[in-house]
């Protein structure tokens, strides 16, 4: 028991410095978050609220906090919010009025700009004029970039989840399932290990389908001489993510299998060893990029080498080709090539990395084209 008491107190601490460190970047009197991720990254209390009105309320000067909330989920935000006050309310009121009841003393506010829907944006006119509002997505999406090492723990307890079924289905014949098929036997197979849900997918893709990038599962088969590309993650009970793929080769690789695959392993291995503090995002874009060019299929790449995630399945940092910032110490980010030949089929190599003094890689699932064959 006094095990637990100290954990809930470290967590309130936790969510607290999040949200001062919030406060310390901004030049507005209150802050108004709305999306349900965010809402749990500040106060450690999840709700999905559908179509009604969810908000975090933070006075920027006093670090008050208050959640405004349907009354439905009363029992839940008692277990679970870190915050100062309460404010349910029922079906039929107006949300907003308690925001600006709540609010009175603010004459600026910062909304997510990225989240808030055009209707609600009007709703917060009747009260506040367009220059009295900001946008403060950016700061958010900065702290949530950088992650510790509690942070570091629970995804690699996602990515052990996510590896687990993955080498569960290979080990059983895969020839003669349709997409489908392996996508459900993943989906059971996470929940089974302690998954809550996937984070996406399971995208499963054989044969030609393995080409699109981002194609939907369907009732191919696969079958002997055929790429099979699995690109997935899961949701833990702390609402951690991971994100992963590999390219299978079910049965002998022909040649130009091979070239292929070894042309995005080689990438996927630059993109990897590039993954340092202190270098710029776009630098591991390029070294991956070049390593694809030289092979000669540059063309065939045609999206970004990673992304954050933590939370959320797609976070900050974005490894674009052009950002110009640099790696940090907590950045969580996947290196992910791929070329992707109409008519013939993809390959994909997802990994999951936590930049430190060392970097650390989540993924550690075989990628080399041995291991990845698969008998036909």
């Amino acid at each position: 028991m006094t095990d637990q008491r100290e954990r809930m107190v470290e967590m309130t601490e936790k969510f607290k410095n999040r949200v001062e460190k919030l406060t310390s970047m901004l030049d507005v009197d209150a802050v108004i978050i709305t999306d349900p991720t965010n809402v749990f990254y500040f106060t450690g209390c999840f709700i999905e609220p559908h179509e009604r009105m969810l908000a975090l309320l933070i006075d920027v000067k006093s670090n008050d906090t208050a959640l405004m909330f349907p009354e439905l989920d009363q029992e839940v935000v008692n277990d679970e919010a870190t915050v100062d006050n309460h404010l349910p309310y029922s079906d039929g009121e107006d949300p907003f009025r308690q925001i600006f009841e709540h609010l009175m003393d603010a004459d600026t506010i910062g909304i997510e700009g990225g989240h808030v829907t055009y209707n609600r944006y009007q709703k917060f006119l009747e009260n506040y004029t367009a220059d009295q509002i900001t946008s403060v997505e950016a700061e958010i999406n900065q702290l949530r970039g950088k992650k510790d090492d509690d942070d570091k723990e629970k995804l690699q307890e996602a990515v052990d989840i996510t590896e687990k079924a993955l080498a569960d289905l290979v080990n059983e014949p895969v020839s003669g399932k349709t997409e489908k098929e392996i996508a459900e036997f993943l989906l059971n197979k996470v929940k089974e290990y302690g998954a809550v849900d996937v984070s996406f997918g399971p995208l499963v893709l054989t044969g030609e389908n393995s080409a699109l990038p981002h194609g939907t599962s369907g009732d191919t088969t696969v079958e002997p001489g055929h790429f099979l590309l699995i690109d997935f993650g899961v949701v833990t009970k702390d609402r951690y993510v991971s994100d992963m793929t590999r390219t299978f080769i079910i049965g002998d690789p022909t040649e130009e299998q091979e070239a292929i695959y070894n042309a995005v392993l080689r990438a996927n291995e630059a993109g990897i060893k590039k993954a340092q503090a202190g270098t710029q995002m776009n630098a591991l874009d390029e070294a991956a990029r070049h390593e694809i060019m030289e092979d000669g299929y540059g063309e065939y790449f045609t999206h970004r080498i990673g992304h954050g995630l933590g939370l959320g399945l797609h976070e900050a940092p974005s490894l674009d080709a052009q950002n110009t910032d640099k790696l940090e110490n907590g950045h969580v980010i996947t290196i992910e090539p791929g070329v992707y030949k109409a008519g013939f089929g993809g390959v994909r190599i997802e990994d999951m990395l936590y930049i430190d003094d060392t970097t650390h890689v989540f993924t550690k699932f075989p990628k080399d084209i041995d291991s990845i064959t698969i008998e036909g």
